[in-house]
Order: structure tokens, then C-alpha cells, then sequence
């Protein structure tokens, strides 16, 4: 193992492991339909994804709500097909982390995401051929940013909040992992991330 102070490292699943998060069908959507990116975000990511990811409304739901909201010509089923057409795996940075798994760190895997969705992505992908360590925030019945979640992955990798790092692609799902003491890093490409990572595990 690199002689590091870190042991675990807490990885994004959609947006950082993979590409293709809500970001880019909101970017499609914005641009059929002429709309403004960031409305359209709320609504289909904050207003509706975020309640199906909790387990509040259902996956359909999620879908057909916006449809109706936004007055989209898509069924529910065709934004959902379409959704799941941009994701696809983040070749550098699995490689990498692949890499630092081997090497003997702990890798977790982390993701916000309704069942369906996320059990046909980790199918897609082939996830659990490579990594073991995946937790779903569904499963847990709690918000995937929140410190209640950081607490029990900490205290279920047996490490303290200063030997584990938590990387993802949106800012807001690390203020918490922050303020706890965890490292954070905002991913924003490959060699971004590979940098501070890397600073990080040298420390």
C-alpha cells in the first residue's frame, strides 16, 4: 500500500466514475426546447430526482412529473431512455481508481439514485466486477450529502474523518463531508482531479 494517511477514498458514482448525469439531460433539454439550463435543473434534478432518490415519489414519477410540468413532448419512458443514453463509464478515472484500489485503499463508491436506474447502470458497466464497496444513499434512507450519511460510512470503514477523501462532480454534496473534516475534492475533469487527489494521498 502507498504509505498515505489516507484509507478510504469515497468516489461519486454518476458524474465522477461515470459520465452522464442529470447536468446532460438537462444541457439536451435546454437546447431542444430553447429553455433556461439551470429552471430546467430545479425541476428535473432538485424537484424531482432528489424525492425519487429518497424514496418519496417513484421513479416514474420522476420523470412524468417534469414532462408534465415543462410541457415536454416526451412520454416519461422516452426521457428516461434518453437519461440513461448519456452515461457512460469515465475510462481515466476508473482506471485510476481502479489503480489506488490495488494498491490497497479502500474505495466506496457512493451514489444518490432511484433502484432502477442505479441497479441497470452498475449491470451496464459491470461495476461489481471491480469494486465491492457500493452504497446506494436510497438504500440508507438518507439524503447522500448529508453528515448522518458521512457518520455511517466513516464509522463503517472503521476510519476517522481525516483519513477518507469524498469526490464529486456537484459542489453542494460536499459541505458536509467538509465540515465533518473529511478531504474534499470538486471534480471537474481528469487531471483536476488527479492532482489534488494525488497531493492529497502524498500528504
Amino acid at each position: 500500500m502507498i504509505k498515505s494517511k489516507i484509507k478510504l477514498i469515497i468516489v461519486d458514482y454518476y458524474g465522477v466514475l461515470t459520465l452522464g448525469s442529470y447536468k446532460d439531460t438537462c444541457r439536451w433539454l435546454a437546447k431542444k426546447y430553447k429553455m433556461d439550463f439551470s429552471h430546467l435543473y430545479d425541476i428535473v434534478y432538485h424537484k424531482y430526482f432528489s424525492p425519487a432518490a429518497l424514496g418519496k415519489i417513484t421513479e416514474r414519477q420522476s420523470f412524468e412529473l417534469p414532462v408534465k410540468e415543462l410541457g415536454l413532448k416526451e412520454s416519461w419512458r422516452d426521457l428516461r431512455k434518453k437519461h440513461l443514453s448519456f452515461q457512460k463509464k469515465n475510462t481515466p478515472v476508473f482506471n485510476y481508481i481502479l489503480k489506488l484500489q490495488e494498491a490497497g485503499f479502500i474505495i466506496l463508491l457512493l451514489s444518490k439514485n432511484t433502484p432502477g436506474q442505479f441497479n441497470e447502470t452498475l449491470k451496464k458497466m459491470e461495476t461489481r466486477k471491480y469494486f465491492k464497496n457500493i452504497i446506494n444513499s436510497f438504500d440508507l434512507k438518507l439524503p447522500k450529502a448529508s453528515d448522518k450519511t458521512i457518520k455511517y460510512v466513516l464509522k463503517k470503514f472503521k476510519v476517522r474523518a481525516e483519513e477518507a477523501i469524498m469526490i464529486d462532480d456537484q459542489d453542494f454534496n460536499l459541505v458536509e463531508a467538509n465540515k465533518l473534516g473529511v478531504k474534499t475534492i470538486y471534480y471537474k475533469n481528469f487531471k483536476q482531479f488527479k492532482r489534488e487527489l494525488d497531493s492529497y494521498l502524498k500528504a
